[in-house]
């Protein structure tokens, strides 16, 4: 098979002609002048690597939190479609534990649609305080049902995240560093020291960097100064341009070089809705905005509701950061630090034919992974599950 596009993103710039793929790996790339007898011709727009979101709950109406789910296979299987109709080709689902075993069956049938690298637990051990003083409850380790965890996710556990305050929390960080599961620092109040120690205790990643944690005060550096001055930890970021304000976001990546950043959405099941109200985490209400952010009544965000890909518009277009440098953050440094780079993460003869093809809006034109083509916006129509809307959209008047 033979791709062409004027406007290639590889790791050392763009090229221009025909990428050659055979067996689902980019064997070769030609020259603009090449003799092709047959080539799909995207000339005109981009194809970058594909993105890997290692964060990310839900898209287009599919979630993955289980519950009274009444086929959880069907709704794994049309959120991997809707991540790759965003250009997400390899993929953590961040699941409940309930669904643990359903997304690590599903990961074994190659659906039409994004790969499941591995699968992310956020929680159940997290400590929601830190941001604006919220409290509540503090969760009581069971390491039978970490154990459970671990055990539904037939090895494919990549990724726990975890407030390291809570009681017997090294306990859960001990075990799952044994089965080399990568443990990651979130929704916790620690301050600087103890983060610190926590990142010389086990802990290597950042969940959604700068959300729920302590900030920084300039008398106390909190979780996030310990998160962006420890040099060993690797950092989650939402570049939606709302969960942290633009112009933090380029002070945080000047703290620390882009080989550190994991661009993530933490994306709900409400990413993609359309404009209206709804039911959220229970009888909360929320608005889908014009802009596709979703917030209470008191304009507060509620949820993430934006891709990888809209973080990367906002990163090339309001911070002017070169897409040769965006595209670390959300594909080669995920592949890199998860074991995958060899095969995954950037444009380069010898690895996996995962590419987007994007207009100038940064919108997802088609999407192939490992040489195999799960999205294309020509033929793909109408992907929002439309149960999601029979659930929780709340009518105007009610």
């Amino acid at each position: 098979m033979y791709i062409k596009c004027d406007r290639i993103i590889c790791e050392n710039g763009s090229l221009d002609g025909y990428l050659v793929i055979e067996n689902g790996k980019i064997i070769d790339f030609y020259s603009r002048d090449a003799v092709v007898d047959a080539f799909i011709d995207y000339s005109g727009y981009r194809i970058i690597p594909g993105i890997i979101d290692t964060h990310i709950h839900g898209i287009n109406g599919f979630g993955l939190f289980g519950g009274d789910c009444s086929d959880p296979e069907c709704e794994v299987k049309g959120f991997l479609k809707g991540c790759a109709a965003n250009g997400i080709t390899g993929v953590f689902p961040t699941t409940s534990p309930d669904m643990c075993k359903v997304v690590a069956k599903v990961a074994k049938e190659q659906p039409d649609g994004a790969r499941i690298l591995g699968i992310h637990s956020e929680g159940p051990y997290l400590n929601r305080t830190g941001e604006k003083g919220i409290e509540a409850e503090t969760p009581t380790v069971d390491m039978d049902l970490v154990k459970k965890i671990y055990e539904d996710c037939d090895g494919l556990l990549k990724l726990m995240a975890i407030a390291p305050e809570i009681k017997d929390s090294q306990k859960v960080i001990d075990y799952l560093r044994e089965k080399n599961v990568v443990l990651s620092f979130a929704h916790s109040n620690c301050n600087y020291e103890e983060a610190m120690h926590a990142f010389q205790h086990g802990l290597s990643v950042s969940t959604h960097t700068a959300n729920v944690m302590s900030g920084i005060h300039h008398r106390d550096m909190g979780g996030l100064g310990a998160c962006l001055l420890n040099e060993n930890v690797y950092c989650e970021v939402i570049c939606d341009g709302m969960h942290v304000n633009p112009i933090m976001l380029e002070i945080m990546f000047r703290l620390k070089d882009f080989d550190h950043w994991f661009m993530v959405s933490d994306a709900s099941q409400a990413c993609g809705a359309p404009v209206g109200t709804y039911k959220f985490f229970g009888d909360t209400k929320v608005t889908i905005d014009e802009s596709g952010f979703s917030k209470t009544d008191t304009g507060r965000l509620m949820g993430s509701t934006k891709t990888v890909l809209y973080g990367i518009s906002v990163l090339a277009n309001q911070l002017n950061i070169p897409l040769k440098q965006i595209l670390r953050m959300s594909s080669l440094n995920a592949a890199q630090f998860y074991g995958l780079g060899e095969q995954k993460g950037s444009i380069a003869v010898g690895k996996d034919a995962d590419l987007v093809v994007i207009n100038d809006d940064y919108e997802a034109i088609a999407t192939y992974v490992e040489g195999r083509l799960v999205y294309d916006s020509r033929i793909d129509k109408e992907l929002f599950n439309e149960k999601y809307l029979t659930r929780f959209k709340i009518e105007e008047g009610v």
